[in-house]
């Protein structure tokens, strides 16, 4: 990893990358890594969504990787680890070691910007890939148990407070790319906002936050507008009652008072049926998780979805 943070450090030009552990780099300190070595697209991918937690260990999500074994991570708090991740298993790598969100990959990487980049899976077919990880802080849930959100329109003004100008800068990057590309597009992230498909009469959080026997539901406007753009969120689309199917990504930690929900997302834009969905997991340490993991560190569960795509 010294290596890496000294070719960072003294580079200042734009460089095209080929295989042997080249990067390149921008101003901003946006890096491609090229560790990917001509891996052959099958007929599927995999894509996973991990917050890793800062604090994990490099043993902890290399643990992660070796049980799921993803073709693509959009990978959340990943800051200087990333790229020993990407080292260690042979990923491509596009990400900024100062920032929370990095992309990995089976396959090259050609960076847009720090929330879109398209992955290449050979000369005429590619996908638009996009990852985030918007604020987390104030977070609505907890001010809803707090009292200090009592009714659903102050959840969604507080919300949209809180997110909109983050979602208003990646609501424009898609609908460039919806203008101008004739490809699928995959937005991963932790969204710090649960979901409008979620928060309904019935469902968990709705009963326990109940106010004068009203349930509390909320139409979450993170998940609205993405929904509206014509996305379709991968979870959902396979387990479409939340009441049956929470898929609660955070959090695995048990304490005092807190408040599970699902706030990691893998959505999709299929375009012509290029992409579909084929099964979707949830990753992590207990019963609510599909895929388990035994040395789990995360304060998220990952979330995996495997795609069929016409290449």
């Amino acid at each position: 990893m010294s290596m890496y943070k000294y070719v960072i450090f003294f580079s200042i030009l734009l460089f095209s990358c080929e295989k042997n552990n080249s990067i390149s780099m921008d101003l901003d300190s946006q890096i491609y890594l090229s560790l990917c070595d001509n891996f052959i697209p099958g007929n599927t991918i995999s894509v996973l969504s991990f917050n890793r937690l800062s604090t994990s260990s490099l043993n902890s999500i290399s643990d992660v990787i070796d049980v799921v074994d993803p073709d693509i991570i959009g990978l959340q708090e990943s800051y200087e680890i990333g790229l020993e991740i990407a080292d260690r298993f042979d990923y491509c790598f596009y990400g900024n070691s100062n920032a929370s969100t990095a992309i990995l990959s089976k396959y090259p990487i050609e960076g847009i910007n720090d929330m879109q980049s398209r992955i290449i899976f050979n000369d005429s077919i590619y996908l638009n890939f996009f990852n985030v990880h918007l604020t987390a802080f104030p977070y609505q849930p907890y001010d809803i148990r707090d009292l200090l959100i009592t009714t659903e329109s102050q959840a969604i003004y507080q919300a949209n407070q809180t997110r909109s100008a983050e979602l208003l800068s990646l609501i424009s990057l898609v609908e460039e790319v919806k203008n101008t590309s004739t490809m699928p597009i995959i937005l991963t992230g932790d969204f710090n906002e649960p979901s409008h498909l979620d928060w309904i009469f019935g469902a968990e959080n709705p009963l326990y936050f109940a106010i004068d026997s009203s349930h509390f539901t909320v139409d979450w406007p993170t998940s609205n507008k993405i929904h509206d753009l014509g996305f379709i969120d991968s979870y959902r689309h396979i387990y479409n009652n939340p009441i049956v199917h929470p898929g609660y990504t955070w959090t695995p930690y048990t304490t005092l008072n807190e408040v599970h929900d699902r706030i990691d997302f893998i959505y999709y834009y299929p375009l012509d049926d290029l992409i579909t969905l084929e099964s979707v997991d949830i990753v992590g340490p207990d019963s609510q998780s599909t895929i388990l993991i035994e040395n789990y560190e995360s304060d998220h569960r990952g979330l995996l979805s495997v795609f069929n795509i016409q290449i």
